[in-house]
C-alpha cells in the first residue's frame, strides 16, 4: 500500500468513500485497489487516508489493466436499512438479552415437566370437565321437586311448581355470574 503522509496542499484530496461514490464502485472495492497498490492514498495530518480525485482514474486505469472491479448496478443497489423505531439504548447489552432468553427457556421446560408429570393439563380438558360437572349439577338439581314428591306423597301440585320455580331460578342466577 502506497501511503504518503504529507500530501500536497494544491491537490483536491477525497475521502476513500467519495472515490468509491465517483467511480461507481464499492468502498471495499477502494480498499482493495489500495492494498494492491493500483491507487494511491495519502495520510493527513491528522491521520485520516485520502485520495487524489484528479488522477484516481488513471492511476486505476494504467494500474488495472483489464482488471475487473466490482461496479455496483443500479438497479441492484439495496437500500441502506435503517432503525427508526429502535434506538441504541432499546437495545439490551448481550448478557442481559441472554440471560432473559435462559430464563424464558427455563420457564417452558419447567412448563413442560410439569405437564409430563399430570400437574398441569390442557385448558380444553378442564372445560369439558367443568361443563360435565355443571351439566350433572343442573339435572339433579331439576330433578329434585319429583325425588322430594316420591318421599312426600302429601305435597301437592302448588308445592312442586313451588319448588320448580325456586330451582329454575336459582340455576338462571348462576348462569348469569
Amino acid at each position: 500500500m502506497k501511503v504518503f503522509v504529507t500530501p500536497n496542499k494544491e491537490m483536491p484530496l477525497i475521502t476513500r468513500k467519495e472515490a468509491a461514490e465517483q467511480l461507481g464502485v464499492t468502498l471495499q472495492s477502494i480498499y482493495m485497489s489500495v492494498k494492491r497498490g493500483k491507487l494511491t492514498a495519502m495520510e493527513d495530518a491528522n491521520g485520516n487516508i485520502l485520495i487524489n480525485s484528479d488522477t484516481m482514474r488513471e492511476e486505476l486505469k494504467k494500474k488495472s489493466a483489464g482488471q475487473r472491479m466490482d461496479r455496483i448496478d443500479a438497479t441492484n443497489k439495496k437500500p441502506k436499512k435503517t432503525r427508526n423505531s429502535i434506538t441504541h439504548e432499546s437495545i439490551p447489552e448481550y448478557e442481559e438479552s441472554r440471560a432473559r432468553t435462559e430464563h424464558l427457556k427455563a420457564e417452558l421446560l419447567e412448563l413442560e415437566r410439569k405437564q409430563k408429570e399430570d400437574d398441569l393439563v390442557p385448558m380444553t380438558e378442564v372445560q369439558r370437565s367443568w361443563e360435565n360437572i355443571v351439566a350433572t349439577a343442573r339435572t339433579k338439581l331439576l330433578g329434585v321437586p319429583s325425588k322430594a314428591k316420591q318421599r312426600i306423597p302429601d305435597l301437592d301440585n302448588n308445592a312442586m311448581n313451588h319448588l320448580e320455580d325456586i330451582i329454575r331460578e336459582a340455576l338462571e342466577e348462576l348462569a348469569v355470574a
